[in-house]
């Protein structure tokens, strides 16, 4: 399973009975395997590459909003891109988690230095049209296969996790346990990832009012 979220950051938990997190609506991609988002839950995973940089990423629900009479969820992604040095934060407005493209309802972006920007409805409008290459999220949690319990040692602390390996080998594998946002573990061949910390009191890192992004100009003819 590809942690697609990384990709708009730059540019993803089951309980145990009882645990509460079995109430992600029905029409989410991967029921039953991530949880249900619940305002205030974080989770810091560290990505490492094949060439051992390292960059953290957190991920944050940090706000509702109501769309169409359903509950949407703000998700916050702050990351430190090396090529950069300073945060980048992406926060999208989406049904459910996982997500795909298509799924996310507004976008916010702010890069260093800069005011956050809201994308346009036009620039929503392309990327709900545009599903991104290789499998979606609802087939790869369904050719999954799940290889059972088993304790996994992160920085963030030991946990009896679930194991799933991907059909594709370049989709790797993923140990989810009862934390915000599931993973704990995430192997692929271009890196992996590991979950450093977690919590639940979570804020948005985005503190001014958004100035809507304004689009290229059309080529012409």
């Amino acid at each position: 399973m590809k942690a697609h979220v990384i990709l708009l950051c730059i540019a993803a938990a089951t309980a145990t009975p009882g645990g509460g997190l079995y109430a992600q609506a029905a029409e989410s991609p991967c029921p039953e395997v991530y949880p249900a988002p619940q305002v205030g839950d974080y989770a810091e995973l560290r990505f490492t590459n094949v060439e051992d940089e390292s960059m953290t990423i957190r991920f944050a629900v940090v706000g509702t909003e109501t769309v169409k009479g359903g509950t949407h969820y703000w998700i916050e992604v702050i990351t430190i891109p090396p090529a950069l040095g300073e945060p980048v934060i992406a926060k999208m407005l989406v049904p459910y988690y996982p997500f795909e493209f298509k799924d996310v309802k507004s976008y916010i972006v702010q890069m260093p230095g800069q005011p956050p920007r809201k994308a346009p409805q036009e620039m929503m409008e392309m990327l709900a049209g545009n599903a991104g290459p290789g499998p979606g999220w609802r087939e790869q949690c369904t050719r999954a296969a799940e290889l059972g319990l088993e304790r996994v040692n992160v920085p963030a602390g030991s946990f009896l996790a679930r194991h799933f390996r991907a059909q594709s080998e370049d989709e790797g594998e993923v140990w989810i346990a009862d934390v915000p946002f599931g993973m704990i573990k995430l192997v692929q061949p271009d890196g992996s990832m590991e979950l450093v910390t977690y919590g639940s009191d979570a804020k948005s890192a985005i503190t001014e009012k958004p100035v809507e992004m304004e689009l290229p100009p059309p080529d012409g003819p």
